[in-house]
């Protein structure tokens, strides 16, 4: 199986039709149709649990590489800020020196505010690139295909230089990515094509259409199976 990056393919039943008036006349044909429908319900819940899994692991990747961040250009204003409460804490009815230190407070917090403000807005911008390129990879020629992918490595590349932490932390985050897709790939398939082969020997015929899935910020084409003839 190819890289998250790359086009990847899962399997989920999908019922095409409904069922016909007549069907109930053939008990082997109307327990296909049950087969297939029980299918799509477990698949759809397996979907939905790695697409939420997704979305979890992601929000919490974007939260640590903020903390990561943050332990350049913050946490040194958040040591000052505690400095300044402890010495406030410690005053004795100095009220006008309470009244600095109150201002260098107030001035601290507003600069902590300015660079977290900042932090968000470059890893919100590099995410919606990403998101934009992965989108773009799946219309793309075979041409074209190179050049954004390539462009998405350098966009994993400007998160990953930042640091060791982040580029383990990337790393860690893609690998399990990859993981809940595949696994939901993987048992999707089976189960499809159990059914799919079960439905043939009651006469029921299924055929692959497509359609999208998202998990955190990759797009996966997915191949539902409808009926097609009985």
């Amino acid at each position: 199986m190819k890289k998250v990056v790359s086009l990847m393919f899962s399997a989920v039943l999908f019922l095409g039709v409904a069922f016909p008036a007549f069907a109930a006349e053939s008990p082997e044909v109307q327990k296909a149709f049950e087969l297939i429908d029980r299918t799509n319900i477990e698949i759809d819940k397996k979907i939905e649990k790695a697409v939420n899994d997704a979305d979890k692991l992601q929000a919490n990747y974007l939260l640590e590489a903020r903390k990561i961040e943050e332990s350049k250009e913050v946490v040194k204003l958040k040591d000052e800020k505690q400095s300044v409460q402890s010495e406030i804490a410690a005053l004795n009815k100095d009220q006008k020196k309470e009244e600095k230190l109150e201002q260098k407070l107030v001035q601290i917090e507003d600069k902590i505010i300015y660079h977290e403000n900042k932090i968000n807005e470059k890893l919100l911008q590099i995410q919606n690139e990403m998101e934009a390129l992965t989108v773009e990879l799946l219309n793309a020629q075979d041409k074209d295909k190179e050049k954004i992918q390539k462009k998405l490595a350098q966009l994993n590349a400007s998160l990953n230089k930042k640091s060791e932490g982040l580029e383990t932390l990337n790393k860690h985050y893609t690998g399990k990515l990859q993981t809940i897709i595949e696994t939901v790939y993987n048992e999707t398939l089976e189960m499809s094509a159990k059914t799919i082969e079960k439905a043939a020997q009651a006469g029921v015929i299924a055929e692959c259409s497509w359609k999208l899935v998202r998990f955190a910020d990759q797009w996966v084409w997915i191949d539902p199976v409808r009926v097609v003839k009985f």
